[in-house]
C-alpha cells in the first residue's frame, strides 16, 4: 500500500498546486456540482512550518467520486502544521459512519476512510476539524453497489497459447467475506491463487486478481475457468476462445524458413547448401523463425523417414546466432538401411500453422 499512497498523494500535491497557483477554483461542501477532488475552506488557524503562506487550510482527496459502498477514499489536509495539529486532526461524514483520524506525514495530514456499507447512494459532505474546530471541507459519492463479477479478457475474438490472462473477481458487496479465491482451466499449466493488489485496487479492498499465461502447447478450442472460494465452492464459470494465430491473421508475425541442412563437422555457415549425406552418417538442420511463438523452443521437432527418430531442435544461443533471426538446430542420424535418393525432412512450426519441407539427398553408404 506505501507505493500507491505515495504516488496518489504525488498527484494530490500536483493537483494542490494548481489552486495555489489560482488554476482552478475550489468546491466549497455545499456546492450543486460535483467535487472536483481539491477544495478549499477558509478558516482562522495560521500556518506554522508545515502550510501555505495564506494560512488557509485546504483539502485534497483522492477517490472521492463515483465509488461504491465499502470503497475507500484518500484525504490530505494542507495548511495545517504539526504543532497546530497534533492529535486532534479528524474527519467527518456520514457516508463513512465513525470519525477518521488523520495522521502527520511530512508537511500534512492524510488519512484512509472507507464507505459504510449501508451506504445508500448520493453525495455526502465530510468535514476536516482540528481541535473540534471545522477547517476544511469537501463532498464524497456513493454510488450502488454492484453485484459480485468474475471477469476475463474480452477485447479480442480470441486469445493466443502462451499468452497472459487477467483474472479479475471484484465481490464488494454486502456480506461478502473471505479472501481464499482460485482458478481452474484445462487452459491453465496448474491452478491459479488470485489475490489483491494494493498497487492497482487500492481504493477496492475486494478485489482480487492475477496475470497467468495459458499453456504454451494448447488446441484451439472453447476453455472453461472455473471460480472457487473458500471451503471449495464453486461461484462462477466463464469461458474463454484460444486459438493460435494463423498466417494472414493480423497478429501473426512468424516469418519462417528451412529446414537447412549442413555437416555438422564443420559448422553452420548460413544460407541454403546442397547436402549430400551417406547413409548411417549425421546431418544438421537448421530452422529460422523471425517472430516464433510463446514456447517454441520446447516443442520444434523435424521429422523424415530417412532418420532414425524425431529430431528434437533446440534454440542456438552461440556467438554466431548474434544478429540472426531466432535460429533452432540439431543433429540427427541418417538410417543405416536407407536407400540412395531423395528424402522430404519436415518441421511443423506455430501450432500447425506453418508447415515447410526441404529435400536431403542421401548417398550409398
Amino acid at each position: 500500500m506505501g507505493g500507491t499512497m505515495n504516488w496518489s498523494r504525488t498527484v494530490a500535491v500536483a493537483a494542490a498546486g494548481l489552486v495555489l497557483c489560482g488554476c482552478a477554483g475550489a468546491t466549497s461542501p455545499g456546492a450543486a456540482g460535483p467535487s472536483t477532488g481539491v477544495s478549499a475552506h477558509s478558516a482562522s488557524v495560521t500556518s506554522d512550518g508545515g502550510g501555505t503562506a495564506s494560512g488557509k487550510p485546504y483539502l485534497v482527496l483522492n477517490g472521492q467520486t463515483d465509488a461504491r459502498p465499502g470503497e475507500r477514499v484518500h484525504m490530505m489536509l494542507y495548511g495545517v502544521s504539526r504543532a497546530q495539529g497534533g492529535d486532534a486532526v479528524s474527519a467527518r461524514s456520514s457516508a463513512l459512519g465513525a470519525p477518521v483520524r488523520l495522521r502527520w506525514e511530512d508537511d500534512h495530514y492524510w488519512a484512509v476512510g472507507t464507505r459504510r456499507m449501508t451506504a445508500e447512494p448520493g453525495w455526502y459532505p465530510l468535514d476536516v476539524a482540528v481541535h473540534g474546530r471545522t477547517v476544511a471541507g469537501d463532498r464524497i459519492q456513493v454510488v450502488p453497489a454492484r453485484r459480485p463479477s468474475f471477469t476475463l479478457p474480452t477485447a479480442r475474438e480470441a486469445t493466443r497459447p502462451g499468452e497472459p490472462v487477467r483474472l479479475t473477481f471484484d465481490d464488494l458487496y454486502p456480506g461478502e467475506r473471505g479472501a481464499d479465491f482460485t482458478v481452474r482451466s484445462a487452459a491453465l499449466p496448474r491452478p491459479v491463487r488470485l489475490v489483491h493488489d494494493a498497487a492497482t485496487d487500492f481504493y477496492n479492498p475486494r478485489a482480487f486478481s492475477a496475470l497467468p499465461r495459458l499453456r504454451s502447447v494448447l488446441a484451439d478450442g472453447v476453455y472453461a475457468f472455473e471460480l472457487y472460494g473458500p471451503h471449495g465452492r464453486r461461484i462462477a464459470v466463464r469461458r474463454l476462445t484460444v486459438r493460435a494465430s494463423r498466417p494472414g491473421d493480423r497478429d501473426y508475425r512468424g516469418r519462417a524458413h528451412g529446414p537447412e541442412f549442413y555437416d555438422p563437422g564443420r559448422g553452420y555457415s548460413g544460407g541454403a547448401h546442397t547436402v549430400r549425406v551417406g547413409a548411417g552418417r549425421r546431418v544438421a538442420v537448421m530452422w529460422h523463425d523471425e517472430d516464433p511463438d510463446p514456447g517454441e523452443e520446447t516443442r520444434l521437432t523435424a521429422a523424415s523417414p530417412a532418420f532414425t527418430g524425431v529430431l528434437h531442435l533446440r534454440r542456438d544461443d552461440s556467438k554466431g546466432a548474434d544478429g540472426d533471426d531466432p535460429r533452432y538446430f540439431g543433429t540427427a542420424t541418417v538410417r543405416s538401411d536407407a536407400r540412395p535418393g531423395r528424402y522430404p525432412v519436415t518441421i511443423v512450426a506455430h501450432h500447425g500453422r506453418v508447415r515447410k519441407t526441404a529435400y536431403l539427398t542421401v548417398t550409398a553408404r
